[in-house]
Parts: structure tokens; C-alpha cells; sequence
């Protein structure tokens, strides 16, 4: 191990006698080494990547072609099917255009294999097309046996279809060979397609000739079944490769004759009651649109592969260009720079020999290795004397080991220190100087050396540092206390306060709309504003007050040894209204008014910090009620405020850790006992189990805007366990409880479509909002468009608690919600009560007026489903339905539950 360290200690002793130019070179080797390396191989790859898109380009040209003759081919079989089998001049004619576009299609595709460059690694597809247009070679003798009647139709489909198979496997074959996933997807798309046409060109054939016969068999119905099931394998194989396959849906349902053939007790009748020519035009545009969306495919695949060649070709130019150049450019950097670093080297060390100021460069352990002679001139102490030696030999004992202490620790922990030393030169005289200490780590982050360098300050060192002192307590324009002094005189008056029965009065002073001041005067009129309210504000105080400058244009003064609380509030109103005159400065009028915020101690029994505080909240409230004015500071409102804030931190945390939670409380149609739907409601559920009640937090946030994020994250609930529940297999609509705060607030219809958005599964009929009627009451042309617009994106809209606020029949005229629900508190009362029976009766009859939907809450009993029922209100929930029950419950209640006996209609 010894060995290996001397060894290496070796080796760097012999580097660093290198040349710079030598130990720059050796150091650059190896990255040049690299950079060549990586860019050979990106070149190769390069040029393995243009050639397989090459390639991929030219088998996509054939296989277009292949697959437009495939088409064209089919079209031709279903022809000498029906012609042969028919007999009628229109498919006769029909054949013969078919053939012409057969023929001229075959062309092209020759034509494509001709043009294609032949070379040692042809594609497979090309070799194997190659060989099936040889396979083509008795097309003509086939299409003249069909015209002598010569051929039976399962021979014409068996010549006709082999070809096609063969197409369609080169088609396959691509999709499978492509490494590109974005290519392969759609290929295999493609190729999906491919076989859809021809399962749909068998099964035109098979029915046509049925059609033809006037009768199927046996056989061509179990057929007619296979090809069935085989369309309906490759649809569903056709939904995750491509966004084109909603365009396939409509073979689904365009094939209405197939799915009665296969029903059907009596397929002669209704094969006798199909006309052969319309059908079978019918069927042929339905191939036709799925060769449509082959095309769009394809178009998209050779447009994304001439794209990719065309980005992998410029790439490999790039390389082929760029990486020479940029090694080169490299190397000649790396030759600026050491010419960089070698003057730079020949400039520091001149630094360091004429800098004016002291430079001192210790070891690790502290020890002096090299001084400047500007240190000589400070210190009198000559480079010889000081060298392996610790510069505390020139402490002068008028700073103690503790600041020795934190000035050692900030420069371990932070890497350096400025401040003010007291040194004593070799003479004895102590000296100041304004010192900067810094630590030098190497690369593994320990400390190599220690560089110091220091200027000599003496002559105004106790000048400053009365300036320091005086800065640190006072404001720099007015030369009034600043904060920190106001704080120390303030503890200084609550102690001497607390002994006796004084009180100390903090009051906060801001000159109102200081701003437009500044804006209309400019800064220096605004500061000279600022001067002559601290004067005006010092001529109106006793010698024993204190008034400082916090910040801006805001004031904070101390008034001590007053007892009687009236001749306080007549002082500061005294204060508010001579602060208030007009000023004149620079020949300028400017008016101002002012606003105050007080407190007072013992009253306000709290520290120092607390009661500045409090006294600028309490000129806040002055600023919200309209200034110029003094407001007290109200303890009562503060612990409200504070309970709010914290309920509402609570509340976030509850909603992060998903402890805020929905339950579920089910809709009835009394009338069928069916179950139309189920209202959210937002319970606590406290990590012990335990649920909060609504009404110990819901009504305090409904006025903070706070309450709108709750609003979303209850929406975003609800949805979401909408579309677990069809996941299930139940469709249950879900309403939720919206405020006015969230309903009115700017952008809630454009929120609501975001999360509807987040849910596509879950159709926007199945939620709904539930608002109080009084909620829009103040605003209610604003919530008649918001309604509006929620309707617009199909979500329902209901009143909920009517008949408990203020609503009038041109309120419900106007308000185009869509169901009112009664409030329970009639419907709990109105068998006992005649006057709530009559305002059950009047909702319900409001409710048919104006075209409403109706539902009753707090339905508890069955005698009181019956009487709604009775009264035309056919919806209801309640407890005498169902209690909100946790979303986990609902499935097996739906399961269970059995309708009062007496409901049904």
C-alpha cells in the first residue's frame, strides 16, 4: 500500500515538472480519443438508420400498390360471382370496369417492382410480391372462363382470394419486421384493415350469392357466423392501434341483413324481400370507406417515414460535417486556452507582488506559506519571520477567543469571512484592517489552503463604527428610530408598566395613498413628504413618547404614563387630524390624510413584537374602512381570524391526506322505487375514525375563498367515484352542493370543464350541481349565465332548500335551473303542520308552472313518501330511505334495499 501511494505521489511530482503544454496534451488524449470513438460510431449507426428507412420507404411504396390491387381484385371476384351466378347485364358491365381497374392497378404495381433498385439485400416483400404477380398469370384465362360460364363460383373465389391471402401476408410481414414502434402500430393497423376488406369482400360474395340463389345453406350460414366473429376480433384488435378505428364502427351496424340471416327462422323470406343490386352497392361502399381509412393510414405512415429519412439523412450529414470540425475546433481551444492560462498565471503573480492591501496564503493547518510585500509595509514583519508561522501571532488581545470562534466556524462551514480585525504590528501599535478570510478546497471538498487579504483601516475605524452603530438603530431619511430601537424602548415601557397602573399605547401611522404622491410629485417630493410628516409627528409628542420610522410611509410611536383612556383617544384623533393639514414643499400643495391603528397595554397583554403587530393590523382595518380614521385593535376578531386560519391549515392538511371524504346519500322515484341518483356530502374523517359534523367547519370557510378549493376537490371526488361505479357496472347520477362563493367566483364554468374533461368515461348528464336559492339571490343575472352555461355543457342544475329564502316567481322565471328540491323542514312538519302543507303544495305547484322537476328531502317515514306521492312529488331522499353512507356501502345497499309497501304506483 505504501509502495502504491509513493508511487502515485511519483507520478504527479513528474507531471507537474511537465511543460504546460505537455501536461495539457496528456490530459486532452483521452477526450480526443473519445470524441473520435463516439463519432464514428454515431456515423455508422447513422448509416444503418437511413438505409433500414430507406428500405422501409420503398417496401411502403409496394405494399400501397399491393394493397390497391388487392382491393381491386376483390371488387373483380365479387363481380364474376354475381355475374356468373345472376346473369344481369348491369354486373356483367360492372365486371367489365372492374377488370380494367384490376388490370391497370396490376400494372403499376410491375411497374413499382421494376423501378425498385435491385441489390444484394432486397427486401423479403419485394421478392415475395415478385412471386405472387407470377401467381397472377392466369388472371386472363380465369376472367375467360367466367365470361364461357365455364368456372363455378367457389373456383372464382378460390383464384381470387389466394392472391389476396398472399397481399395481405406481405402486409403483415412489414408490420412485423419494422423495429420503429410508431410504424409498426400503424402497419399492423393497416394490415388489421386489410383483413377486415377482405372478411367484408367474403362475406358480400357469400350473401350475394345467397341473394342470387334466393336461398343459403346450411354451411354459408355457419360461414356467414365465422366471418362474423372474425370482423368483430379484428374491430376490437383495431381499438388500441390506431385513432382511425371510431371510423370503423359503422361495419358494426351496416350489415343489418348478416345479423337477420343469422336469426332468422326464415332466411328465403328474407332474401326474397332484399334486392341483390342495392344491397350489394350498399356493401361495396362500406369496403370502400374501410379502404379509405387504409389509405389515410398509409398516407400518414410514408409521410412519417419520408419525414424520419429525411431528419436521419440531415443527421448524418451533420455528423459527417460537424464532428470534424468540432474536434478540431476543440484542439484549438485547448491551445487558446493554455496560452489563456499561461498569461494569466504571469498576471496573478504580478497581482500579488504590487497589490496595495495585505495578502496572506496559509496551508491546511493554518501555517504561513507565502506573503506579499504589501504585508511587510502593514505588519513590519519581513517574509523570512513570518513563514511556517500562525498569523495569530498578530492578534492584539482586543477581541476575544469567542469571536475568534465564529469567525473560524463561518469560514469552515461557508468558506469565507469579511469583517474588522485588531491587529498590533511588530512595533506594537495596534492597527484596524477590513479583512476578507477564505478557505480553498480541492475537488473532494477539503481545505488545501487559506488566503487572507487586508486592508488597513485605522484612521477611520472608530468613526465607522459609531456610523454603523447609529445606522443600525436609526431610519437613513429621517433620522428617526427605526423598528429594532422602537422594539428595545417598547420592552423597556412594558416593564416599567407592569409595575405599576400606566398604560404604554402603540399606535402605527401610514399616510393614505402615498403611491399616487410619488407617481404625480415624484420620489423626491415623496421623500421630502415623508421628512416633514416625521417633524410634524415629533412637534406633536411629549419628550418621554417615542416615534420611529417601520418602513415606506408608515410611522410607529410609543405614548407612556397616560392613564385615563379618554384623553388617549382624544390624543391620537389630535394626532390624525393635525397629520392630516396640507403640506407645502417646492412651491407644491400637497393634501394628505392619514389612518391610524392603535393598541394599548395592559389591555392588550401580549410582548413588544406582538403589539406592533397588533397596532398595524388595526391601521389595516382603518385602510379597509375607508382611511382617515382611527381604529383600535380588537382582540375578539383576531382569535376569530386566528381560529379561521387555522381551521382552514387543518382543513388543507385533511385534503392532503384524503381525510376529507363523500358520503353518499340515495334519490328515489317513489313512485317505481327505482334509484335515480345519490347527493354528495363532504364528511371529516379525523385519522382516529371519528367523523367532524358539516356544521362544525362548512359554514365558517363559506365566505373565504378558501371554500372554492374545497368546492373542486369535492367535484374532482365525486366524478371520480362516478366513474368507478360504471366500472362496476352501476350508472348512478351524482349531485354535489355548490356555494355562491364557488358558483360566482370567475372562471368556475371553465373549471367545471376541466375536471369534466379529466373524466371522459363519465358523461356530464350524470352529474349535477345543487345551489341554495338564495346563493345567486344578490347576483342573480350573473348566476342565470353561469347556470346557462353550465346546462350548455350538459350538466343538470337543481335549487336546493327551496322555499327558505327569498325567492319570487320572477326569480324562478328567470333562473334557469332545472329541478327544485323542498326543503326538509316542510316535509318533516307538513302532516302535523297545515301551513308547511301548503307550502309543500305551492312548491309543487310552482314547480309544474314553470316546467321544474321536483324532489323532497327528509323523507324519514313511508307514510310520508305516500302523501308526496299523492301530492305529485315522486322523488324523495332521506332517512326514511337511506342514511349518507361511505361510497364503499352504496353497491350492496343498492342491492338490498326493498321499497315501503304502499310506493308503487
Amino acid at each position: 500500500m505504501q509502495f502504491i501511494k509513493q508511487a502515485i505521489k511519483s507520478s504527479v511530482n513528474f507531471f507537474d515538472r511537465l511543460p504546460l503544454y505537455a501536461r495539457f496534451g496528456v490530459a486532452l488524449l483521452f477526450p480526443v480519443i473519445v470524441i473520435v470513438w463516439i463519432s464514428v460510431f454515431n456515423i455508422l449507426e447513422l448509416r444503418q438508420s437511413v438505409a433500414q428507412l430507406s428500405r422501409l420507404t420503398t417496401d411502403l411504396k409496394l405494399v400501397t400498390e399491393a394493397g390497391q390491387l388487392v382491393g381491386n381484385l376483390q371488387q373483380e371476384r365479387g363481380y364474376s360471382v354475381l355475374s356468373l351466378k345472376s346473369g344481369d347485364p348491369k354486373f356483367q358491365q360492372r365486371l367489365s370496369t372492374s377488370r380494367q381497374a384490376s388490370s391497370q392497378q396490376l400494372q403499376q404495381l410491375q411497374q413499382a417492382l421494376a423501378e425498385t433498385p435491385v441489390d444484394d439485400q432486397q427486401s423479403a416483400i419485394y421478392k415475395n410480391l415478385v412471386e405472387i404477380l407470377r401467381s397472377l398469370a392466369r388472371l386472363d384465362d380465369i376472367r375467360e372462363r367466367v365470361d364461357n360460364r365455364s368456372v363455378t363460383a367457389g373456383q372464382i373465389v378460390g383464384y381470387f382470394s389466394a392472391p389476396v391471402d398472399q397481399f395481405n401476408a406481405q402486409i403483415s410481414r412489414l408490420s412485423r419486421d419494422t423495429n420503429v414502434s410508431s410504424f409498426a402500430r400503424q402497419l399492423n393497423a393497416y394490415f388489421i384493415l386489410n383483413r377486415l376488406r377482405e372478411l367484408l369482400g367474403q362475406e358480400r360474395v357469400l350473401i350475394g350469392t345467397a341473394l342470387s340463389d334466393g336461398s343459403i345453406e346450411h354451411h354459408q350460414l355457419r360461414d356467414l357466423i365465422y366471418l362474423t366473429g372474425r370482423q368483430h376480433s379484428l374491430l376490437v384488435g383495431l381499438q388500441n392501434q390506431t385513432q382511425y378505428a371510431d371510423k370503423i364502427n359503422l361495419v358494426a351496424t351496416s350489415t343489418d341483413l348478416r345479423a337477420e340471416l343469422v336469426e332468422s327462422d326464415q332466411p328465403a323470406r328474407l332474401l326474397s324481400e332484399t334486392e341483390l343490386d342495392n344491397w350489394f352497392v350498399q356493401q361495396t361502399k362500406l369496403i370502400e370507406q374501410v379502404q379509405q381509412v387504409e389509405n389515410r393510414i398509409i398516407a400518414s405512415i410514408q409521410q412519417q417515414a419520408g419525414d424520419a429519412y429525411a431528419s436521419a439523412h440531415n443527421e448524418l450529414w451533420r455528423y459527417l460535417i460537424i464532428s470534424p470540425l468540432a474536434l478540431f475546433s476543440s484542439l484549438f481551444f485547448a491551445w487558446l486556452i493554455v496560452r489563456f492560462v499561461k498569461r494569466r498565471m504571469l498576471l496573478l503573480d504580478k497581482v500579488f507582488m504590487h497589490s496595495h492591501d495585505r495578502i496572506t496564503v496559509s496551508d491546511a493547518e493554518g501555517n504561513i506559506v507565502d506573503v506579499n510585500p504589501a504585508f511587510t509595509r502593514m505588519t513590519g514583519y519581513s517574509k523570512e519571520e513570518v513563514l511556517g508561522r500562525n498569523p495569530r501571532f498578530l492578534q492584539s488581545g482586543r477581541q476575544d477567543k469567542a469571536f475568534y470562534k465564529a469567525m473560524w466556524n463561518s469560514i469552515i462551514r461557508h468558506g469565507v469571512w469579511q469583517g474588522e480585525l485588531w491587529n498590533r504590528r511588530k512595533d506594537g501599535e495596534l492597527y484596524a484592517e477590513l479583512s476578507s478570510i477564505s478557505a480553498i478546497r480541492d475537488n473532494h471538498g477539503q481545505i488545501q489552503n487559506f488566503i487572507s487579504m487586508s486592508s488597513d483601516i485605522t484612521e477611520r475605524a472608530v468613526a465607522h463604527q459609531r456610523e454603523l452603530e447609529h445606522q443600525a438603530y436609526h431610519d437613513a431619511l429621517t433620522g428617526l428610530p427605526n423598528v429594532m430601537l422602537v422594539r428595545d424602548r417598547l420592552e423597556h415601557a412594558l416593564s416599567l408598566a407592569s409595575r405599576g397602573t400606566e398604560k404604554v399605547v402603540v399606535a402605527s401611522l401610514d399616510i393614505d395613498n402615498f403611491k399616487r404622491i410619488n407617481s404625480r410629485f415624484g420620489h423626491v417630493i415623496g421623500d421630502k413628504t415623508i421628512e416633514c410628516m416625521a417633524k410634524r409627528l415629533r412637534a406633536m409628542l411629549r419628550d418621554g413618547d417615542t416615534l420611529g420610522r417601520v418602513s415606506g410611509d408608515e410611522f410607529i410611536f410609543i405614548i407612556e404614563g397616560e392613564k385615563n383612556q379618554r384623553n388617549i383617544a382624544d390624543l391620537l384623533d389630535r394626532i390624525r387630524r393635525r397629520a392630516s393639514q396640507p403640506m407645502s414643499i417646492d412651491d407644491r400643495d400637497v393634501v394628505i390624510t392619514v389612518s391610524l391603528g392603535a393598541t394599548q397595554y395592559p389591555e392588550d397583554n401580549h410582548d413588544a413584537d406582538t403589539l406592533i403587530r397588533h397596532a398595524t393590523q388595526a391601521l389595516h382595518l382603518s385602510k379597509r374602512k375607508g382611511r382617515d380614521q382611527v381604529n383600535w385593535f380588537d382582540a375578539e376578531r383576531e382569535r376569530e381570524q386566528t381560529q379561521l386560519t387555522q381551521l382552514i391549515k387543518d382543513l388543507k392538511g385533511a385534503m392532503h391526506r384524503q381525510q376529507l371524504v363523500l358520503y353518499y346519500q340515495p334519490k328515489v322515484d317513489m313512485r317505481t322505487c327505482r334509484i335515480v341518483g345519490a347527493e354528495a356530502l363532504l364528511r371529516w374523517q379525523r385519522a382516529d375514525g371519528s367523523l367532524v359534523p358539516p356544521g362544525d367547519f362548512l359554514p365558517h370557510i363559506e365566505n373565504h375563498p378558501f371554500s372554492i378549493e374545497v368546492g373542486d376537490y369535492v367535484i374532482n371526488q365525486a366524478l371520480s367515484q362516478i366513474e368507478a361505479w360504471q366500472q362496476q357496472g352501476i350508472e348512478l347520477p351524482v349531485s354535489v352542493n355548490v356555494s355562491a362563493q364557488q358558483l360566482l367566483a370567475e372562471g368556475f364554468v371553465e373549471s367545471l370543464q376541466r375536471q369534466l374533461n379529466r373524466y371522459p368515461k363519465v358523461a356530464a348528464s350524470a352529474f349535477e350541481i345543487e345551489i341554495l336559492e338564495s346563493a345567486a339571490i344578490g347576483k342573480i343575472d350573473e348566476a342565470a349565465k353561469v347556470i346557462e352555461r353550465c346546462k350548455a355543457l350538459g350538466v343538470s342544475v337543481s335549487l336546493d332548500d327551496f322555499g327558505t329564502g327569498y325567492a319570487a316567481l320572477d326569480y324562478l322565471k328567470r333562473l334557469p335551473a332545472q329541478v327544485l328540491k323542498i326543503d326538509q323542514s316542510f316535509v318533516r312538519d307538513m302532516q302535523r303542520d297545515d301551513a308547511d302543507m301548503a307550502i309543500v303544495k305551492g312548491i309543487i305547484g310552482l314547480a309544474r308552472a314553470f316546467g321544474f322537476d321536483v324532489i323532497a328531502e327528509g323523507v324519514e317515514t313511508p307514510e310520508q313518501g305516500r302523501v308526496l306521492i299523492e301530492l305529485g312529488c315522486y322523488v324523495g331522499q332521506g332517512y326514511g330511505i337511506a342514511r349518507p353512507m361511505p361510497a364503499a356501502e352504496l353497491p350492496q345497499w343498492l342491492n338490498t334495499w326493498k321499497c315501503p309497501d304502499g310506493w308503487h304506483s
